[in-house]
């Protein structure tokens, strides 16, 4: 007889169940409104602090700043929940009553998270956006900067108050344990990424009062560098300018182009960094940035300043002309002599691409040393500052923009905050393609370059690489009468000498030019070898250099798991290169969570690339034995 029917014929049964069924409703209620009430005020506060993320990121301040006060709003209520009626049943009825200290630990990261958001708020409106007054027509407000930095110990100890508390979370507690354990690591892994990005930023907080100024006058040298004529390390320094800065105030040098300054531009000699295999005898401060590494490269134009000016100098900040196009990007158009206004949209054509539409050599000399203002002007005018450091960082990133501090503290502060343009030191695979300018002419500004690496791992975790790189010389017709000269502004001949910097370790190397072999030489930089080419391009020339090599630890090896690494550094091309990544699995292993990007290809192959290496690269894909 169906179930209904039975309930029909005995009332008293029927009475029994639906009292039964009510006293389940209540306890559900019971159990469900304390946790449903929590989870929500905890949710919801997580909500608007993300709001508030992305109406900064908007740079929309005042709504921001209303997303955090909702934040607090419901933080406050989730603290108070804990004293109130909701408090009492998370003590006192059954099965809450074990999460009750999870309940209170949970509310306590919320309250200290929104208050790492108010303290954000506080500072945030007085270092970005127009109305910043961190930096005032090239002058730092110390006093400001103090106050900025004061704030981060606050910060910092409310992050670790928030991790302290979510941590300690036990989620033991009976049917509500899956539900307290998944906001846990929610929690936690929000913020970490955080906590990591504070530790990162700790040093600067020691360093860069001093590096202002605040303790007494510090020295850098300007260098504007040139992308349309590669060195290893960037473009070629095309202007030098000494920079001063103390008590925060800014004062710039006069700018003095390479070319002009015959004094110089002549080769000379002056004391090399120990180890630099690209310093070999007398060499001009234009040529002092051969090596690929900032750390060296800063270090060589620092020695080659001095020999020319006789000043010891603090430091060495180089930019390019695609980072000042991103500069004013933010800032707006400007005044170029010759060309008259100038905006992101054409500043890099204008300024390297066009050469041919200015044949004095004076106009051009004096285009060149309008590139410092430029920098001047707009990095250190009032406001948006933090807008434009992170324009610098994100150049930065793709080996436009680099800093260089003799003090070994703040170096190591700015390479934290991937500043530097050093090279990665991963001892596993690596990658990075460099090519620099043998006869000098400016054809870089037309360079395509694809790299494509082919990875053969094995299960002891070494890899067979084979790397191709691939340069075509997309320059335009020769554009004026007779021969073309084959160097200098104008031409459209390019010689390059190609370096492929390798893993450490590597053996068994081999080498191709269009497919024909050469004996390469294996040189050291710093523990890193690396091979190199002097190639010549015609107009319109496509040419490939390619190295195999074999590579002792590409992966680590685990209990049937193999973990390859890579690391890849990008070069500060006009053009970035395209670049393509294979890594075929030994048999019977299979990819375990891939890295964002990475993709199968087949069964044993796995694949990363794109059409522009526009920022460094480090990647670890995890492979297992099948089962």
């Amino acid at each position: 007889m169906p179930a209904a029917a039975e309930l029909l014929r005995h009332p008293r049964r029927r009475h029994v169940s639906l009292a039964l069924g009510a006293i389940a409703v209540l306890l559900t209620l019971a159990f469900a409104v304390p946790v449903g009430w929590s989870w929500w005020q905890g949710k919801q506060a997580q909500v608007s602090l993300e709001q508030a993320i992305v109406a900064l990121q908007d740079e929309d301040v005042d709504t921001a700043r209303e997303h955090v006060e909702d934040a607090r709003a419901y933080a406050d209520r989730g603290i108070a929940s804990r004293h109130g009626l909701l408090g009492v049943l998370w003590r006192n009825l059954p099965v809450l009553s074990a999460a009750a200290d999870d309940a209170v630990r949970m509310a306590d990261s919320v309250d200290d998270l929104t208050a790492v958001a108010e303290a954000a708020m506080a500072v945030y409106p007085q270092i970005s956006g127009d109305e910043g007054r961190l930096v005032t027509d090239g002058k730092v407000d110390l006093d400001l900067l103090d106050d900025v930095l004061g704030s981060f110990d606050e910060v910092e100890g409310r992050l670790a108050d928030a991790h302290a508390s979510l941590a300690a979370v036990e989620a033991d507690a009976p049917l509500l344990g899956s539900t307290i354990a998944e906001l846990r690591h929610d929690g936690l892994a929000g913020i970490r990424p955080v906590r990591r990005g504070m530790k990162t930023l700790a040093p600067i907080v020691d360093v860069l009062p001093s590096v202002l100024g605040s303790r007494g006058e510090r020295d850098y040298l300007i260098a504007i560098l040139n992308p349309a004529e590669q060195l290893f390390s960037g473009g070629t320094p095309l202007t030098f300018t000494p920079m001063s800065v103390r008590d925060g105030r800014i004062e710039m040098g006069e700018p003095q182009d390479t070319a002009t300054h015959g004094v110089a531009f002549q080769p000379r000699f002056w004391p090399k960094v120990k180890g630099n295999p690209f310093h070999h005898g007398k060499l001009r401060i234009g040529t002092a940035t051969f090596a690929p590494d900032w750390s060296v490269s800063g270090e060589e134009a620092l020695r080659a300043w001095r020999s020319l000016r006789g000043k010891q100098m603090d430091g060495l900040i180089a930019i390019d002309v695609m980072a000042l196009r991103d500069l004013v990007a933010i800032t707006g158009p400007l005044d170029v002599p010759h060309y008259g206004e100038v905006s992101a949209d054409n500043f890099v054509q204008v300024l390297i691409g066009n050469y041919d539409a200015i044949p004095d050599y004076r106009v051009r000399h004096q285009i060149n040393q309008s590139l410092v203002p430029i920098f001047r002007d707009r990095f250190f005018r009032t406001g948006q500052f933090v807008e434009k450091f992170q324009a610098v960082r994100a150049s930065a990133r793709g080996r436009h923009f680099a800093v260089y501090l003799r003090d070994p503290a703040a170096q190591a502060a700015f390479s934290g905050l991937g500043l530097t343009g050093e090279l990665s030191d991963t001892r596993h695979d690596y990658l990075g393609v460099f090519t620099q300018n043998a006869v000098p002419s400016k054809t870089d500004y037309w360079q395509n370059r694809t790299v494509t690496s082919d990875v053969r791992l094995e299960p002891d975790g070494s890899a067979r690489v084979t790397t191709t790189t691939q340069i075509h010389n997309d320059s335009t017709p020769y554009p004026f009468e007779g021969p073309d000269p084959r160097e200098g502004y104008s031409t459209r001949f390019a010689t390059l000498s190609i370096g492929q910097f390798l893993p450490k370790g590597v053996r068994n190397v081999q080498a191709r030019v269009d497919g024909e072999k050469f004996v390469p030489t294996l040189n050291d930089f710093y523990g890193r070898p690396f091979v190199r080419r002097t190639v010549a391009f015609k107009p319109q020339e496509t040419r490939d250099f390619a190295v195999a090599y074999d590579v002792p630890s590409a992966a680590l090896v685990k209990n049937g798991k193999l973990v390859y690494r890579l690391d890849i550094d990008p070069q500060g091309l006009v053009r970035p290169s395209a670049i393509s990544v294979s890594v075929h699995l030994p048999r019977g292993y299979e990819p375990v969570d891939l890295p964002p990007g990475w993709i199968e290809l087949d069964e044993d192959t796995v694949a990363w690339g794109g059409a522009a290496l526009v920022e460094g690269q480090s990647f670890k894909v995890r492979t297992a034995e099948g089962g």
